[in-house]
């Protein structure tokens, strides 16, 4: 009896491990971020991708940082007299099974007035805070552009 018992278990653990096949991700996640470097008192922002591979759609609410007076989270766009404008964002939509991306020209997290000089190699703790998935903290690396 016992032998039928590890063999029986030994083959569920089989089914299980092969019905699983390739594991992905199953909840959101940030990825490639980075902030451009900037002088105290100046405006800098913070690029990177949300990864959202779960059947539901998210929403990043709001963005904090340590560095600065102020966060918030900006659209780029060209206005149709060709002039580059900035747009403040109340929230961003994450599609379920896509991917958003934080980058120079569009969407990306504005930090007014930092406290102190960003160079390349210091990293600016950032705060994401999403509808459904809750709080996402990272250090970011500061870079040039």
């Amino acid at each position: 009896m016992k032998k039928i018992s590890i063999v029986f278990l030994a083959v569920m653990v089989f089914l299980l491990v092969a019905c699983q096949g390739d594991v992905e991700s199953t909840s959101l996640t940030v990825k490639d971020a980075w902030a451009r470097s900037a002088l105290q008192g100046n405006p800098t922002a913070i690029y990177f991708i949300i990864d959202n591979p779960t059947d539901q759609e998210d929403v990043l609410l709001t963005a904090s940082t340590d560095v600065s007076m102020m966060t918030e989270l900006h659209m780029s766009s060209m206005d149709a007299s060709g002039v580059m404008k900035m747009t403040p964002q109340e929230n961003v939509p994450v599609p379920s099974k896509s991917n958003v991306e934080f980058k120079q020209g569009g969407l990306h997290v504005m930090l007014m007035n930092i406290k102190k000089d960003l160079k390349p190699g210091d990293s600016v703790k950032l705060t994401l805070n999403f509808e459904k998935a809750g709080q996402i903290i990272m250090d970011v690396p500061v870079k040039e552009p």
